[in-house]
């Protein structure tokens, strides 16, 4: 059999060879985070064809133009880098890829087939890495510049996925899934920000909780007082280092170090969060390999990598 035969009428244009969830077929999703995304040419891409399900912007906001512009640090911006650009679109476009809407698809009413078993409301099927998979990609987006209007601008951006329905939202109630969940971070979750996010009760955006200090409260633009839960917050992070004194150079201690971590993964994991360490050692990379290890084991719910192609084979 030669790779380019095709037994269907039409060749390799035949309907019978389009799956529409198959544009991402093969691709086994998994719970790493991409740290670090600003370093790569198409961030979300090559997150995605790793099956990575969290990836992260850090977005500036330029008040010449009121657009939001990706780089870890002021020297790295360029014009053409915009969070548009580099994540917005390149969301939609696969979503739109994996969600094919045309004569042969919408021969069968899948919308009204999912929604019978799913609940609350109704909603169309949409698929990251497999057919009828409803885990959304997570998208951290790191606020660096500070104040409201860098938030402000964040949410006015998010339009286009809103405006598809593709952004999971709380309604005051409870979490409506939606095929990308947005987390503020970094001044993302400065307290200016935070009392405006806290009080709204129909807000498609969430923050990323910190870790190591889950207990802290604040005042909301409502007057009211909140603090940390998973309906606000669905994933606590800290560093690595912040979180343990183990470096990784040698086995960890079982009663000093493992215990401790693993009574600080276990006890937020309780109270409903999600768990990520950040910036864990990167080399040597035997280094790299027994952090990501020992976290596994320990059972956080997120390996945090800057090289997601080994974090991928690991």
């Amino acid at each position: 059999m030669l790779p380019t035969y095709s037994p269907y009428e039409g060749g390799h244009d035949a309907p019978e060879l389009r799956m529409p969830t198959g544009f991402s077929r093969n691709v086994p999703e998994r719970r790493i985070h991409s740290h670090n995304d600003y370093w790569r040419d198409v961030p979300v891409y090559t997150a995605l064809s790793h099956g990575v399900l969290s990836i992260e912007a850090d977005v500036w906001l330029n008040p010449k133009d009121d657009v939001l512009y990706v780089s870890h640090s002021v020297a790295a911006l360029t014009r053409a880098r915009t969070f548009q650009r580099l994540y917005i679109s390149q969301l939609v476009d696969v979503l739109e890829r994996a969600n094919v809407h045309d004569h042969e698809t919408t021969f069968f009413n899948y919308v009204d087939y999912y929604s019978q078993e799913n609940e609350r409301e109704p909603r169309r099927l949409w698929t990251s890495f497999y057919e009828g998979n409803m885990t959304p990609i997570r998208l951290l987006v790191d606020l660096k510049t500070r104040g409201n209007e860098t938030y402000h601008a964040v949410v006015r951006e998010l339009a286009p996925l809103r405006e598809r329905g593709w952004l999971t939202r709380w309604n005051g109630t409870h979490v409506v899934p939606g095929p990308v969940q947005v987390l503020l971070t970094g001044n993302g979750i400065n307290a200016d920000v935070r009392a405006q996010v806290a009080p709204a009760r129909d807000r498609d955006v969430f923050l990323d909780a910190p870790l190591l200090k889950l207990d802290e409260t604040w005042l909301g633009v409502d007057g009211v007082k909140y603090g940390w839960n998973s309906s606000l917050a669905p994933m606590a992070s800290a560093s690595f280092s912040s979180a343990t004194s183990w470096t990784g150079r040698r086995t960890i201690d079982p009663a000093t170090e493992e215990a401790p971590l693993a009574a600080l993964i276990s006890s937020t994991q309780s109270r409903g969060f999600e768990t990520r360490l950040w910036s864990s050692p990167r080399w040597p990379t035997h280094v790299r390999d027994r952090v990501w290890r020992t976290l596994y084991d320990l059972g956080t719910d997120w390996l945090d990598a800057d090289d997601i192609e080994a974090a991928a084979a690991f």
